[in-house]
Order: C-alpha cells, then structure tokens, then sequence
C-alpha cells in the first residue's frame, strides 16, 4: 500500500495541478474548461505536467536523502531554494513548449503568471510533505539504531556483570582446595568433581532463563562445597518450595546472595535460606549471623551485590524488589521477582 501511494501520488498532484490551471486560465476569459485550443494540446499539456510531477518527486527525494543533509541550511532557506528552482525550470518548460508549439500558453503573460501561482505553492506543499516524511523515516531509523546499540551496550554489561561472580568464588574454591592438598585423595576429588559441576553449570547455563530447580540444585552443589570449608558451629538451613517447579529464572542471580552469607557468616554461625511463593512472586530469603564487632557503618555493600542489583534492574525492569537489613546481629535479604508463566 505504501508502495503504490508513493508510485500514484505525482500522477494525481499532475491532474490536480493541470485542472487547477485549466479552470483557472480558462475563466479568467469566460471560457468553457478544457475549450480553449486543441484538445490535443490539453491532453499533450496534462501529460508534460504528469511527467514533471514524476521528475519533481525523484529530484525531491533524491535532494532530501543525498543532498540536503550534506547542506547546514535553515528550513526557510531550502524552501526558497526550491521556489527558486521552480520557477527557473517551470518556465523554461513552458517557454520552449510554447515555442516549439507542444504546449499552448495562449501567448499571454497571464497565463505564465497563472501557472507560477497555481503550480509553484502546490509542488511546494508537495515537497514539505515528502520532507515530513523523510524526517519521519531518519527519526524511525535513528531510533532503531539507538535502541540496537544500547541492546547490546546491555548484552555486553550483563556478561561483564555475569563474569564478575566468577573471579571470588573460584578463589574461595581454590582456596578450599589447598587447605586439603595434604588429605587423603577422596576428599579433594570430591571438591573437584564438585567444582566441576559448578563451572558446568555457569558455562552452559547462557539461557535467558533456566528452570528454578536446576538453579537451586546448582546453589545445593555450591552450599556443599562451601560446607566443607566452614566452621564446625554453622548452623544451616535450606528450603525450597516444591510448588516452584516448573517456574523459570535468569541463571546466576541467587549466587550472590549466598554467596554473601557465607562469607560474613559469624557470631552465631548461622545461615537460613528459603525459597517460597508469595502470590506470583518469587521470594529468596538469606540470613545470616553477623559478629558483633562488625557494625553496619564500617561495612560497605559488595560488588556483588552491586552486580546483582545492576543485572536485577536490566532483567527485571519494575518486576523486582530487593530489600537488605540488618537487624539483632542479623544480615537480612528478601529478593522478591515476578514470576513468569510455568513451563509446560
């Protein structure tokens, strides 16, 4: 449809604009329309007019996507430029066909001032409606290339923030895994193979989203290994709702926050993770004992959790809310996201 408005609309401003003058010239000497000289000059006549409708819409459009954005000219100054243009080549048209005796003027200065009158402010409004257009069509493609780019700018900041959990929990790892360089070979090929099954997981976990009991098995597996390097007093609870299954979640966002107790875990040695539905929200729960040496004013928030609120606020724009506290010695966070249709 756009196609063929584009390829009839100079057809029918060539018709508009011969009538116009026709009617025009042809009252201006009480004359019946379309009577005055040969019908084969009106026909002749409306078909030059038809072709330079044609001509004018290719050098409009050729002007505003080639040229004039070359041109640091004001809106009022390319408008004369056309007008200017106009009546150059207009009348030359007219002049030579008068002339050479395809077109019939009548001889007479009134007729070229009626023809300057008529066709000069339409193919005027002709061009400030194609440029409407094209100004229209450069905004939507600057739009689109914007929203591409900051697509990706987000794409790219989501694997930056993805990759930065990485660095720390291998070294907690690693770390674990030196202290028991010195056992028995049962015990460190137990944390390899479980390390391995950890680095499994964020390798081929690159889904937008992963189902939300494979990403408490992966915390399971994390827990376990985290287990065997902490201390004898920890007191650890875990509980996941069965009434999850089947929900899905972007992979990696829980890590963090255990993560986070495990490593200020303290005074009572005390961990409490649940994972529960509240209406059709998600709902994370961490808590963790503090010591009580450690007071809030000299404890700074994470990278990790800075990560984590970044990625929550890209993923889950106004879908999401993240409240931390801290209260009796306890460090509180309450993760609450909406959940999306269960899977089949």
């Amino acid at each position: 449809m756009k196609f063929l408005f584009r390829a009839l609309s100079p057809f029918f401003l060539g018709v508009v604009m011969f009538n116009c003058i026709r009617f025009t010239t042809d009252l201006l000497r009480y004359e019946i329309p379309w009577t005055g000289g040969s019908m084969k000059y009106h026909l002749f006549a409306l078909f030059v007019t038809i072709v330079m409708c044609y001509a004018f819409d290719f050098a409009s459009r050729y002007f505003l996507s080639r040229i004039r954005p070359k041109l640091k000219i004001s809106v009022v100054s390319e408008c004369l430029l056309i007008v200017l243009n106009l009546l150059i080549v207009m009348n030359l048209i007219m002049f030579a066909g008068d002339r050479i005796g395809f077109l019939y003027m009548g001889n007479t200065i009134t007729d070229y001032v009626v023809a300057n009158v008529i066709y000069i402010p339409l193919l005027l409004i002709y061009y400030i409606i194609l440029r409407s257009n094209q100004l229209e069509t450069d905004y939507h493609q600057q739009t689109l290339q914007l929203e591409k780019i900051k697509t990706d700018q987000l794409e790219m900041e989501l694997k930056f923030l993805k990759s930065q959990y990485h660095p720390h929990f291998l070294f907690n790892v690693l770390n674990t895994i030196y202290f028991q360089i010195d056992e028995k070979n049962a015990l460190p090929r137990h944390t390899i193979e479980k390390l391995s099954e950890l680095l499994r997981y964020q390798l081929y976990s690159e889904d937008n989203k992963v189902l939300l009991e494979q990403e408490f098995d992966y915390l399971n597996t994390y827990i376990s290994l985290q287990k065997l390097r902490a201390n004898e007093k920890l007191v650890l609870n875990f509980s996941f709702d069965p009434s999850l299954q089947g929900y899905k979640i972007s992979p990696l966002l829980l890590l963090p926050l255990v993560e986070n107790a495990f490593k200020y875990v303290g005074g009572e040695y005390k961990i409490d993770i649940q994972a529960g539905k509240k209406g059709n929200y998600f709902h994370f729960l961490v808590k963790n004992s503090i010591p009580q040496s450690v007071l809030p004013v000299n404890r700074k928030v994470g990278i990790g959790l800075e990560n984590l609120k970044r990625r929550l606020t890209l993923l889950y724009p106004d879908r999401y809310r993240l409240e931390i506290k801290e209260e009796d010695n306890i460090f509180v966070v309450n993760l609450f996201i909406v959940l999306d249709d269960a899977a089949d």
